[in-house]
C-alpha cells in the first residue's frame, strides 16, 4: 500500500514556474493593467476611451468607422465608448463635409484637457512601476518587449487590439 506522498528529485515545480517569464509577464501584465486602469478612472476615463482620445490626439479628427477600424472594434460597441464622451463634452462628432455619410470624430479642448491629465497619471504608474530601473534598463526593456510584441503581431504596433495578437500560423 502506498502512503500518497510523492516525491521529487527536479527542481521545484513552484520556484521554476515563478521564475517564468511568460508567467512574470502575465502576473505583472495584470498588475500593470490594473494600476493604469485605476489612472484612468481617476481620470473619469476607461483605458478604451483613453486609447480613443489619445488616437484622436495624435491623428486629428478620425472618420467613426476609421476610428472602429483602428481600435479593432465592432461600431456598435465603439458607439458606447463614444456616447459618455460626448456627453461630457470631451468629443463631437459632426457629419464630414465631404461625405454626409460619414461622422467625424473630433477631439474637443476638454478632452485634450482629460487625455493630459489622465496621460500624466499613466506616467506617474509606469514611474512607479519602474521605479527600482535605470534609465538604460527602462529602456533594454521597452526594447524587449517592442521584440516580442512585433514577434507576436508579425510588427503590427497597434498591439493593444486583440486581433494584433492573433498568433501568426506557419
Amino acid at each position: 500500500m502506498t502512503s500518497g506522498t510523492v516525491t521529487t528529485t527536479g527542481p521545484a515545480l513552484l520556484n521554476e514556474h515563478r521564475d517564468s517569464p511568460g508567467l512574470m509577464l502575465a502576473l505583472l501584465g495584470h498588475e500593470a493593467m490594473r494600476r493604469l486602469r485605476d489612472a484612468h478612472t481617476t481620470n473619469c476615463l476607461t483605458p478604451r476611451q483613453f486609447h480613443i482620445l489619445g488616437l484622436l490626439h495624435d491623428r486629428g479628427p478620425l472618420a467613426q468607422t476609421d476610428l472602429a477600424a483602428e481600435t479593432d472594434t465592432a461600431a456598435s460597441i465603439l458607439v458606447t465608448q463614444l456616447n459618455p464622451l460626448e456627453a461630457d463634452g470631451l468629443v463631437t462628432r459632426t457629419r464630414d463635409p465631404r461625405d454626409r455619410r460619414r461622422h467625424l470624430v473630433v477631439l474637443t479642448e476638454a478632452g485634450q484637457q482629460r487625455l493630459h491629465a489622465a496621460a500624466v497619471a499613466q506616467q506617474e504608474v509606469e514611474d512607479d512601476l519602474f521605479r527600482s530601473l535605470t534609465g538604460t534598463q527602462r529602456a533594454q526593456l521597452t526594447q524587449l518587449l517592442v521584440l516580442v510584441r512585433d514577434d507576436l503581431t508579425d510588427g503590427n504596433e497597434h498591439c493593444a487590439t486583440p486581433a494584433s495578437l492573433d498568433r501568426k500560423m506557419p
